[in-house]
């Protein structure tokens, strides 16, 4: 029992600080008198974020939003079919090279939309990263998911890439970074 309060209690804190950095701590349910979620900032990240039990190493990791579920992965209470919890590993087990921020670790880690040249907003199933217009393609029927890498659209280069760097081909999912150093680097221009 202990174990799983302590796993719950790391969930909480991890969607707490979750919550601040997308700036959703700012969302008028938390203010507005009446609603459920009025003054619990932390039940409302616990109702919105997904976080899943990594299958290698068994820690939480942040999934995505829970909406993102209902469009065709992971449903707490409807697991999908094809759904492989092998599949759901957390970013310091997973096959992407990924760089340790030395401040923030791992958990803060940008990605780049595994179907086209930008940064992605969205991680959902627990394993796929994409860009806001992607995500919108896929919840509206297109299914970017389903493209063969040969349809997907082709980076022009790191001189034209609106990344303006070099990354691994769109259809494989590309970490870019920590997002809290660079919001901090980008604050400090425009002071």
């Amino acid at each position: 029992m202990e174990k799983n309060k302590g796993f719950f209690e790391d969930i909480k804190k991890r969607a707490f600080e979750r919550l601040k950095h997308e700036g959703k701590d700012k969302d008028e349910r938390l203010s507005k008198v009446g609603d459920p979620f009025y003054q619990k900032p932390v039940e409302y990240a616990l109702a919105i974020f997904s976080y899943y039990e990594c299958f290698k190493c068994k820690n939480p990791y942040f999934g995505g939003l829970k909406s993102c579920g209902q469009q065709g992965g992971v449903e707490e209470d409807k697991p999908n079919q094809d759904f492989k919890p092998e599949e759901l590993v957390c970013a310091n087990c997973c096959e992407i090279p990924i760089d340790d921020c030395k401040k923030h670790g791992k958990d803060f880690i940008e990605f780049k939309c595994k179907f086209c040249c930008s940064i992605a907003q969205w991680f959902c199933w627990g394993s796929t990263h994409f860009c806001e217009p992607c995500h919108k393609r896929q919840c509206n029927g297109d299914y970017v998911s389903k493209l063969p890498i040969d349809k997907l659209p082709k980076c022009p280069g790191s001189s034209e890439c609106p990344l303006k760097f070099a990354h691994k081909p769109n259809g494989e999912e590309c970490a870019l970074g920590c997002s809290l150093c660079r919001n901090y680097v980008e604050n400090l221009k425009k002071d």
